[in-house]
């Protein structure tokens, strides 16, 4: 899952906006920003952190400065354990031209100290678009994790692998993505934006479909 590696899936898949979000970490965005705008690909910042609850929350930003400073916050929210590559292997920093720039060291795979309320609020806060990941999976969402949606937690995006959501999330819109690990899975999943530019203010529009603007889910 190199930069160019993420962006020759994506081009070859005609995808036309691409975010990456790994986990509780923002490292790599500026890597692949770069590899995307070099091949015409709009880019979205982000990442993706994991509430005290273990929910696994989608945080979009529009630049990286917002991006980097929402994620230091984050990663100061990490439990201080040190990752294990012999288990779950090396986690790896490069370029955009894929030279290797370091490795990071802490375990990115854990619970930051926030729930998903404190951590709707930080992404807002910050200027971002905050997204519940994959919300009708079995695991790490918020339903699985909380059973409902809280009272008064409202989202304009959510994030579904199966094209529906759950009850409980109001007139929020459903969106689709790849969450792919591996360069094969890139557009597995995707959203069809109708909107007028690729920002998280046209996402959000389309997410209430104001205006004309819409967020479709496809499939491969």
């Amino acid at each position: 899952m190199s930069p160019r590696a993420i962006v020759d899936a994506a081009r070859r898949k005609g995808i036309q906006w691409i975010a990456i979000t790994d986990h509780n970490s923002a490292r790599m965005v500026d890597a692949v920003a770069a590899a995307a705008t070099a091949a015409g690909i709009h880019f979205t910042f982000g990442m993706e952190l994991q509430t005290r609850e273990e929910v696994h929350l989608l945080a979009y930003f529009d630049t990286s400065s917002a991006c980097h400073s929402f994620a230091d916050a984050v990663y100061a929210l990490l439990p201080d354990r040190c990752n294990q590559p012999d288990y779950f292997g090396d986690q790896v920093i490069v370029d955009a031209e894929e030279t290797i720039l370091g490795f990071e060291k802490r375990l990115l795979l854990n619970s930051v100290d926030l729930s998903i309320d404190e951590a709707v609020d930080r992404v807002r806060a910050s200027g971002g678009l905050p997204v519940p990941a994959h919300v009708d999976r079995d695991v790490y969402s918020l339903i699985s994790q909380l059973g409902v949606v809280p009272e008064g937690l409202t989202f304009d995006l959510v994030e579904t692998i199966s094209g529906s959501l759950p009850p409980g999330f109001g007139s929020a819109g459903p969106m689709c993505s790849s969450d792919a690990h591996e360069p094969d899975q890139i557009g597995r999943r995707t959203t069809a934006f109708r909107v007028e530019e690729a920002t998280i203010g046209e996402m959000i529009l389309a997410g209430r479909r104001e205006g004309g603007r819409s967020a479709t889910c496809r499939f491969a």
